[in-house]
């Protein structure tokens, strides 16, 4: 189950025609590749180690993304920017104390909801729900949907199953049935031995991934076509498919399906 955290801003700057080519068709690894070989004539050079974190972090590679963020903010030690992508890549990468750290460290009241929201999740990922909930009370006005779902997420880790639910639920009427949110409304489903819902919103989760995202194979290894490994980048977690095809097996052992447990391991995307 996952917070939210706010969005984030394609970093400014121009490399080359190339890159931003390798970018537009979601070329990272090309676009990575060609980065680092122009930081090495240029090492300290803010464009290119801005494209390069934005290009580590979409794809996962957060601990890079991260290091390469921290090197942005001794290049440019008064943007405020860098330093809050710091935090999230060191919060992606599963660095807690490090991620509260950083985000501590930034004093700009124009970020205070994003701060807010990053010492929140670091405090739920430990396990400090006390904390967890005190950073959501001081989420500024305006800040409903990520406030209602990170709420959703620690009423859930306090087993409130149904509270978590409602709180979701909630969010689905502002936000639309995103993935996500659908994915985490299973889990709750599931929890509460709701299994026939939970398996509607695992049906709309992979429906909409199919619709959406052709290129991710989905059902390829069943129908025995050649498909090459998606990997795990971001947007592949954005679409909540591998989680939702794993809740889909547990539930199908659990009713005694065991055929279609089977096929819905076998429908993930091929990594």
């Amino acid at each position: 189950m996952a917070f939210i955290l706010p969005s984030r801003r394609t970093p400014d700057g121009l490399i080359t025609q190339t890159i931003y080519g390798y970018i537009k068709d979601q070329k990272f690894d090309d676009a990575i590749a060609a980065l680092q070989q122009e930081l090495q004539f240029l090492p300290d050079s803010r464009a290119a180690l801005s494209l390069l974190a934005h290009c580590q972090y979409h794809v996962g590679y957060f601990e890079q993304s991260a290091s390469t963020y921290e090197q942005l903010v001794r290049v440019c030690p008064d943007n405020d920017d860098y330093k809050l992508y710091y935090a999230q890549s060191l919060y992606k990468a599963g660095m807690y104390p490090e991620a509260t750290k950083a985000a501590m460290r930034l004093n700009n009241p124009d970020f205070a909801k994003q701060v807010n929201t990053l010492l929140a999740v670091t405090a739920y990922e430990q396990n400090d729900l006390p904390g967890c909930r005190q950073q959501l009370e001081r989420c500024p006005a305006g800040t409903d949907l990520e406030v209602t779902v990170n709420t959703g997420c620690v009423l859930f880790k306090e087993k409130d199953y149904e509270g978590a639910a409602a709180k979701f639920n909630e969010a689905a009427a502002i936000e639309g049935k995103q993935p996500e949110l659908q994915y985490n409304l299973a889990l709750c489903c599931y929890k509460l031995k709701q299994y026939s819902q939970a398996l509607k919103h695992l049906a709309e989760i992979v429906d909409r991934g199919v619709r959406e995202h052709p290129e991710l194979g989905v059902g390829s290894q069943l129908e025995g076509v050649d498909m090459r490994s998606v990997g795990n980048s971001q947007g592949l977690k954005e679409t909540a498919l591998v989680e939702a095809f794993n809740l889909k097996s547990a539930i199908e052992i659990i009713m005694k399906n065991n055929t279609a447990a089977a096929e819905a391991l076998a429908d993930m995307p091929p990594r």
